[in-house]
């Protein structure tokens, strides 16, 4: 009598002699596309081993079950998974994952600004302006304008920005402006950068800066080039209310500034205000209303996906509290040394002043001596 074959295991690479639904793998594993891609070749082995052209060739036919199921395994694997047989597969998930964050600039935008009051005690009015736009999705450049009239002066500037920025990370990048008029002209140039943590924002700037006025006097630089650094945090206890505080040194300067806005209920229209005090009795006043052009947007979500800080407050600034040292030096020249003139042409106002002030030049003008050249002449 002849005995029938013992069941072989699927490991040695030979089908079983169970019926196919004893072997078949669990419904309920049956959605993975490895088990699917097995069940296959499995099927296919059991179909040809029932037809009987491959009985009694055990070995040939282990050889050819191995090949199958490989076969079948890897076809299936690359139907559900087509990237990973891609040459550029590290590029795409790479691709991938950048273009899942935020671009680093929304969409192209823009702000508006007017502020006004005192600035190194002096009457002032500043008009400001912005542009954003990307540079594909990482990178951004903005565009910062300013016009001013502080004591009387006229000055001009412009200034831009070039970064990197995720808006759930920071933004690191380069930053450079020049404000001036004629008789004096400043400029600013170095890195800035931000750092995004939940409603909090902390701030840096870090590079040079330059005054250049016309001519020289014996009691200060009239062209200092010294580091400009800035830290600031920003805090929003609403989505649409910042409160900002941060730290200049500029010129060998301090400056202490604090600053409040809030977001309207008026799509893209915000209330202003900041405050400042800073070395030789410099301080500012200054209150004002800003437009954002661009979607509708918490005033958050618009500073971290929008445009940056500008520049030209910064340069303003550093400009005024340098002043406030030259009018404090120059009073205390001027008072030993009351023969001192300050110019050709220059007699007048110095005569001027001193009848209004009592011996002392009017603070508040930057710069606070005429754009002529300064030399110091006897009377």
């Amino acid at each position: 009598m002849e005995m029938s074959n013992p069941p072989r295991s699927l490991e040695s690479g030979v089908a079983s002699d169970l019926p196919p639904q004893s072997i078949m793998p669990s419904p309920v594993f049956n959605h993975t596309p490895e088990v699917r891609s097995r069940r296959a070749a499995l099927t296919t082995v059991l179909m040809l081993r029932d037809s009987g052209t491959v009985k009694d060739q055990l070995p040939p036919f282990s050889c050819l079950t191995v090949f199958l199921l490989l076969l079948s395994s890897v076809f299936g694997f690359a139907q559900d998974n087509p990237g990973v047989f891609r040459s550029d597969v590290k590029s795409n998930l790479s691709t991938a994952e950048v273009t899942l964050r935020p671009p680093a600039v929304s969409a192209v935008n823009g702000k508006l600004g007017y502020d006004g009051g005192l600035l190194n005690s002096a009457e002032s009015h500043n008009l400001e302006g912005s542009i954003s736009f990307p540079i594909g999705r990482q990178f951004g450049f903005q565009a910062d304008g300013l016009y001013s009239r502080t004591s009387g002066l006229d000055f001009y500037g412009g200034a831009g920005h070039l970064f990197w920025r995720n808006p759930e990370t920071g933004l690191l990048g380069l930053a450079g402006g020049y404000l001036g008029r004629d008789g004096v002209e400043t400029f600013q140039v170095g890195a800035e950068g931000e750092w995004y943590l939940r409603r909090f924002t902390f701030g840096f700037f870090a590079g040079v800066g330059s005054i250049k006025y016309a001519g020289t006097v014996p009691f200060i630089s009239t062209n200092p080039t010294r580091f400009v650094g800035r830290v600031s945090a920003d805090y929003y206890p609403l989505d649409d209310l910042r409160l900002g505080v941060s730290y200049t040194s500029a010129f060998h300067e301090n400056l202490v500034k604090g600053e409040v806005e809030y977001q309207t209920p008026v799509r893209g229209l915000a209330l202003t205000a900041g405050v400042a005090g800073g070395d030789n009795g410099y301080d500012h006043w200054l209150f004002g209303v800003r437009y954002y052009f661009g979607g509708q947007k918490s005033l958050r979500d618009r500073h971290r996906q929008d445009d940056p800080r500008g520049l030209m407050p910064q340069i303003l600034h550093g400009l005024g509290v340098y002043g406030a040292e030259f009018n404090r030096k120059a009073n205390q020249y001027l008072a030993a040394h009351p023969e001192f003139d300050f110019g050709v042409g220059q007699t007048v106002l110095i005569e001027l002043n001193r009848k209004i002030n009592g011996d002392r030049i009017r603070p508040g003008v930057m710069p606070p001596l005429p754009p002529t050249e300064i030399t110091p002449q006897s009377q």
